[in-house]
C-alpha cells in the first residue's frame, strides 16, 4: 500500500516538473471570503508567465454576482473570453459577498450579456473530454457542489464515458481546500465553510473521487500567512483586487489582513509542496453528516493526502510576501485605465 502510494503521488506530481503549461480548473464560490480573488489573481499571474494554462473559471454558489466578479478579473488579467461555469444542479446555497458585486460593477464584464449560461458539470465534461491525456488539475476553494455534480454526470455528447470514469481518464490531481487538519472539532451545525455548506456533496467526493485528492487546511495555518495589507494600498480603481479586499474590510480597511487558504491550495495544486509545506500521506478523511472532517490513519487510502503545516514556521512571512506580490503583480498586457466612478 505504501509503496503504491508513493507511486501516486509522483505522478500526481508529473506535470509539475513538465516544461508545458499545466492544464488547471478553478472552482471557487467567489461570495462570502475575499480570499478567492487573490487565488484567481495569483492564477492569472501563474498564466502570464507560462506556468499553467487556466482553463475555465467554475462557480460553486448562487451568489448573482459572483460569475461576473470573475469576468470582471478576467477581464482585468486579458482574459476576457475564460469560460465561466454555473453552480450545477439542484444543490448549492447563496451566500452574501461584501465586495462580488462592488468588483463587477466597477469593473469591466459582459458575463450576463456575452457569455453562454452553462453548468459547471457540463464545462467540466466538454474541456476533460478534450484533453487528449490525464494531465488536467482541478483546484476548488468553495462548496463541492459542482464536483459532485460532475461525478455523478452521465454520457452525453461531450464523451460517452460516466463522470466518475471521465475524471480517472482525464484529471491527474484534486487539491481541495478544506477544512481544518487533522480534524474540524466545532460541534455546532452553522453552515461555514467549504465543507459544511453542502455536506451532501462533501461526503460525496471525498468517498468516490477516483484519482489523486489533496486537502489543503485553513484555520491558525492559513492565518499565519495573511495578506491584505499592501494590496489595500493598490489603488481600487485600477485594481480589483484592491477594491475586492478593501470593500470586504470596510472602512476601516488600512493595516487589516485575511488568511490566505485559497492562496495555498492554487500553490500546493501547481508547484507542490516544496519547499513549504508538509505532506501527510497515510491515512484518510472521515466526513460526517454536517460536514466536520477528521483524518485517520486507518484506513490508508493510496489516493489522499493533506497539508497543514509548514516545514519551518519562520516560512509563514516569507510565504505571505509570495502571495501578496501575485495579488500585486500587473497582468502582462498592462495596467487598463482607471474604472470610472
Amino acid at each position: 500500500m505504501r509503496y503504491l502510494k508513493l507511486i501516486l503521488c509522483v505522478l500526481a506530481s508529473a506535470p509539475f516538473l513538465s516544461a508545458a503549461p499545466l492544464p488547471v480548473i478553478f472552482d471557487t464560490d467567489m461570495d462570502s471570503d475575499v480570499d478567492d480573488v487573490a487565488a484567481l489573481a495569483q492564477l492569472h499571474v501563474m498564466a502570464d508567465r507560462g506556468e499553467i494554462e487556466l482553463l475555465a473559471v467554475m462557480v460553486s454558489g448562487r451568489n448573482e454576482w459572483s460569475a461576473p466578479c470573475i469576468d470582471s478579473i478576467n477581464t482585468f488579467y486579458g482574459r476576457p473570453d475564460l469560460p465561466i461555469g454555473l453552480v450545477s444542479g439542484k444543490r448549492g446555497i447563496r451566500q452574501n459577498s461584501a465586495f462580488a458585486r462592488q468588483v463587477a460593477e466597477a469593473f469591466p464584464q459582459d458575463f450576463k450579456t456575452k457569455h453562454k449560461q452553462i453548468e459547471s458539470a457540463a464545462l467540466y465534461r466538454r474541456l476533460l473530454a478534450a484533453r487528449s491525456s490525464a494531465d488536467v488539475v482541478i483546484v476548488s476553494v468553495g462548496d463541492l457542489t459542482n464536483m459532485a455534480a460532475l461525478l455523478d454526470s452521465k454520457s452525453d455528447a461531450a464523451s460517452p464515458l460516466g463522470g466518475e470514469a471521465l475524471v480517472a481518464a482525464k484529471v491527474a490531481h484534486y487539491v481541495c481546500m478544506g477544512s481544518r487538519y487533522p480534524a474540524e472539532t466545532d460541534p455546532g451545525k452553522n453552515k461555514w465553510g467549504n465543507f459544511r455548506t453542502d455536506p451532501e456533496s462533501t461526503r460525496e467526493v471525498n468517498d468516490r473521487w477516483p484519482t489523486m485528492l489533496t486537502f489543503t487546511g485553513g484555520g491558525p495555518f492559513a492565518d499565519s500567512m495573511a495578506i491584505g495589507r499592501e494590496i489595500t494600498k493598490l489603488d481600487p480603481q485600477v485594481w480589483p483586487v484592491s477594491l475586492a479586499y478593501r470593500s470586504y474590510f470596510g472602512a476601516s480597511y488600512v493595516g487589516k489582513v485575511r488568511h490566505t487558504a485559497d492562496s495555498i491550495a492554487v500553490l500546493v495544486a501547481v508547484r507542490g509542496f516544496d519547499p513549504f509545506f508538509k505532506v501527510v500521506d497515510r491515512g484518510s478523511n472521515h466526513i460526517d453528516e454536517i460536514g466536520r472532517n477528521a483524518w485517520s490513519e486507518e484506513p490508508d487510502a493510496p489516493n489522499r493526502r493533506y497539508t497543514s503545516e509548514l516545514k519551518n514556521p519562520g516560512d509563514a512571512p516569507k510565504v505571505a510576501a509570495l502571495f501578496e506580490k501575485f495579488a500585486m503583480t500587473p497582468p502582462k498586457g498592462g495596467l487598463p485605465a482607471p474604472a470610472a466612478q
